[in-house]
C-alpha cells in the first residue's frame, strides 16, 4: 500500500477524507482504491488547479496531479483489489471493496482526528453500504484477519461519519483527487504487465485486442487476468477466437472504418 501520512494539527470538523475507487470494468489487473485527506484550504488550491473526477481529465493531466495531490493533501493511501482477491469467492466484490476500503481509512486514520469520510458509493443504495460497513465491522471485532492478509481494527471507526454517495467523484473534489491517484496507480500498472506479459490492448472486456490475449493465454492464463469473471469464462470455452461475436464484431467495424478511411 502507497501511502503518505502527515501529523493533521487542523481542527477535525476541517478535515475530509476522500475515497474512490479505478477499472473496476476491465478484466485484467486490479481495482485499485485510493483515499485522500485535506482541508478546506487545501480542497480550495484543489479546484483552482482543475482537480476533479479523473474520467474528466486527460492522461497528461492526471500525471502532473497526481503529483501535486501527494505533495499537498494531508494522507493518502492507495490501496489494490489484485486480481486473485478478485478470483477468491470468500467474499464477493463488494465485500473486498468494503474490506479496502477499510484498510483505507485505517492508514488515513494513523495520526487522528479524521471524523468524515466521502465515499463514492458502489452500492445501489446508502444502507446497503451501512449494512454491509456494519457485518464487516462486526466480523473484523472477533476475527481482525482476513484472508490475503487484510488486517481491520474494529476500534478505529468508532465516532467516524462516513457518507456513501453516488457521484462523489463528480461532486467533491477530495473524492475526485482518490479518483485520479486510483487511475494513476491502474495506470502504472498497466504499463508495468505489458512489459512483462506483452500488449493486452486497454484490458476493457469490450477491446478485440484485451478478448484476443484473454483467449490467447486461456489455457494457462498470466495471474493479471481476472479468471472468474464471465469474459475469461467465455473465451476460455473456445476453440476459435472468431466464435466470439464480440471479438468478430469489433474485428468487423475496424476492417470497415479502415476501409472508409483508405
Amino acid at each position: 500500500m502507497q501511502k503518505k501520512i502527515n501529523k493533521i494539527k487542523e481542527l477535525s470538523f476541517s478535515i475530509i477524507a476522500g475515497i474512490d475507487d479505478a477499472t473496476k470494468c476491465p478484466c485484467i489487473g486490479s481495482i485499485f482504491i485510493s483515499g485522500v485527506v485535506a482541508n478546506p484550504k487545501i480542497i480550495r488550491s484543489w479546484k483552482k488547479l482543475g482537480i476533479k473526477d479523473s474520467k474528466l481529465i486527460t492522461a497528461k493531466k492526471r500525471v502532473k496531479l497526481e503529483k501535486i495531490i501527494k505533495e499537498t493533501a494531508l494522507a493518502f493511501a492507495i490501496a489494490e483489489i489484485t486480481p486473485a482477491m478478485i478470483d477468491d469467492k470468500t467474499y464477493n466484490l463488494n465485500d473486498w471493496e468494503m474490506l479496502i476500503v477499510l484498510q483505507i481509512i485505517q492508514e488515513l486514520q494513523t495520526n487522528g482526528g479524521l471524523q468524515t469520510v466521502i465515499i463514492d458509493n458502489w452500492e445501489v443504495t446508502e444502507e446497503l453500504f451501512h449494512s454491509r460497513f456494519n457485518s464487516l465491522i462486526a466480523r473484523a471485532a472477533s476475527e481482525p484477519l482476513f484472508p490475503h492478509n487484510v488486517m481491520i481494527d474494529s476500534s478505529q471507526f468508532n465516532n467516524l461519519s462516513l457518507m456513501p454517495q453516488h457521484f462523489a467523484d463528480e461532486n467533491y473534489i477530495v473524492v475526485g483527487a482518490a479518483s485520479i491517484l486510483s487511475k494513476q496507480a491502474s495506470d502504472k500498472q498497466y504499463v508495468e504487465y505489458k512489459q512483462q506479459f506483452g500488449d493486452f490492448g486497454s484490458g476493457s472486456p469490450a477491446d478485440p485486442k484485451t478478448r484476443f490475449f484473454v483467449w490467447q493465454n486461456r489455457h494457462n492464463p498470466f495471474p493479471i487476468i481476472r479468471t472468474s469473471w464471465k469474459t475469461y469464462k467465455i473465451l476460455a470455452s473456445l476453440e476459435h477466437i472468431e466464435d466470439d461475436p464480440i471479438y468478430s464484431r469489433s474485428i468487423r467495424k475496424i476492417e470497415k472504418q479502415t476501409t472508409v478511411d483508405q
